[in-house]
């Protein structure tokens, strides 16, 4: 898999081909500063993708599957579930979650 640097590049070098700039030291500086944009817009929007969101601060719409992420409240480790907020309560498909024994701290958007 190729990096975001590296498909910056590439895409500096398609677009920039088809720009004509007065002379070759323009349009290195041109291709530099487009691969430098790409880079970071697509860095920024893989970090928004992938962030965990605060429950405490920001919840899913009601009975939209997300990733949840539980703490044993004993602090002896964590479980990732896809499951949602329906409403009212957490909940995690595909394993039960004990009030007593877990809290909520994390959602994530599950993208296709």
């Amino acid at each position: 898999m190729k990096t975001i640097e590296e498909r910056a590049k590439e895409y500096a070098n398609i677009l920039g081909a088809t720009l004509f700039m007065d002379s070759p030291e323009e349009d290195i500086i041109y291709r530099d500063d487009l691969a430098r944009a790409y880079a970071s817009a697509a860095k920024e929007e893989r970090a928004e993708l992938t962030r965990w969101h605060d429950p405490k601060e920001d919840r899913p719409e009601p009975n939209h599957i997300v990733l949840t992420k539980w703490k044993y409240k004993d602090g002896s480790g964590e479980i990732i579930s896809v499951g949602g907020f329906n409403g009212e309560e957490w909940d995690a498909h595909a394993i039960i979650v004990c009030p007593e024994l877990f809290d909520i701290i994390g959602w994530r958007e599950i993208h296709e």
